[in-house]
């Protein structure tokens, strides 16, 4: 999977790097947890929101870098994290994504992402509670998991080169999916306008406005 990750990063930055693409920033707010066969005891999550530690708050920043290859539907996305984990204790995430936009309407867009996620924490076979059998392995005072990263976004277009994001996470975590709020920059808008964009802000409203004028004036002349 290394391996993989390599030829990724080699693709995602060959070529001319500022050439459609965009880099956003997230803030991470909590953690998914949704099922308890791959969750720790419940009282070792310290941060948990509801008793069961289906919710638990995992602050963070993640930062990201996104390059369009194919028309504005297909890119890479590179991501780095660190946010405070179930435990409470400093982790991060590493990951490379290939992404796809499946919808797009007007100032709306959804995107799903799938890649190779290295998943890493500080070690928690300090904790009482912890039973080791989640699959990471001990490099030092750190455990590291290779997994499937998965997201899943979806943005708002604010015209001015940006777009606001929600998004879904799965791969920084054993078992659980990192919520985070973000805003996307266009460091080039040739991807962003590239579909859809006669429906985006002052043109759609001018497309709009003529529509209707033909509508309901030009016809009675």
């Amino acid at each position: 999977m290394k391996k993989s990750v390599y030829i990724i990063l080699f693709l995602l930055f060959s070529g001319t790097m500022f050439s459609q693409s965009s880099i956003e920033f997230k803030l991470i707010t909590i953690g998914i947890h949704p099922d308890k066969s791959l969750r720790q005891d419940p009282s070792m999550y310290e941060n948990r929101i509801d008793d069961n530690a289906n919710f638990i708050i995992e602050p963070g920043m993640m930062i990201s870098f996104q390059k369009y290859i194919y028309l504005a539907s297909l890119s890479f996305q590179f991501s780095q994290a660190f946010y405070s984990d179930a435990a409470a204790k400093l982790a991060g995430t590493t990951n490379v994504l290939l992404k796809y936009k499946f919808y797009h309407k007007y100032k709306f867009a959804s995107s799903l992402g799938l890649g190779p996620s290295l998943s890493y924490r500080k070690d928690w076979n300090d904790i009482n509670q912890y039973i080791e059998n989640d699959g990471y392995t001990v490099n030092g005072h750190w455990q590291t998991k290779w997994m499937l990263g998965a997201e899943l976004s979806f943005y708002y277009y604010n015209g001015n080169k940006g777009d606001y994001s929600l998004s879904f996470y799965y791969g920084a975590s054993y078992g659980g999916a990192l919520v985070s709020l973000g805003y996307r920059y266009w460091i080039n808008s040739i991807a962003m306008l590239s579909t859809d964009c006669s429906t985006c802000g002052n043109k759609f409203k001018k497309k709009r406005f003529k529509s209707w004028w033909k509508r309901h004036i030009s016809s009675h002349f």
